[in-house]
């Protein structure tokens, strides 16, 4: 079992903060050598720029993203200053917004938000693939 990791980082209230954001979450998943596949990273790509990319939008500060790295579950979070919890919106699968929570439910292991003190936090997770132990050499 792999020991808790964590990394924080802010991020400007700008939509060109986050393609950097997504990046930065790519980076620090593969400096932990989590051995995730392809499509795992471009899943992990894809919600991190959701939820990021919503955090932006609606909310005039600077928001934070946390990820965390529990052993059997990557979880991405992004604070923000808005204190309004997401909900999937639902709407027409051909329009151009609106779809993002939608995606991060059907394809995130779990997900969820919370009202925090300074406003709220959106999280998914991902599971990660259990890596065999290499066998344990005998005593001599």
């Amino acid at each position: 079992m792999r020991p808790p990791r964590s990394r924080s980082f802010p991020v400007a209230a700008e939509e060109q903060a986050v393609p950097k954001a997504r990046r930065l979450v790519l980076s620090v998943v593969r400096a932990w050598d989590l051995q995730l596949p392809d499509e795992t990273l471009e899943e992990l790509a894809l919600l991190s720029s959701e939820v990021i990319a919503n955090a932006v939008r609606h909310t005039t500060g600077p928001c934070a993203v946390t990820v965390l790295s529990t052993g059997s579950r990557l979880r991405i979070e992004v604070t923000d200053t808005a204190p309004a919890l997401p909900a999937p919106r639902g709407d027409a699968l051909y329009a151009e917004s609106g779809r993002g929570l939608m995606l991060v439910a059907s394809l995130a292991a779990d997900w969820g938000s919370t009202v925090t003190g300074t406003g709220k936090a959106v999280w998914f997770e991902i599971a990660v693939p259990h890596l065999p132990q290499a066998p344990a050499r005998p005593a001599c």
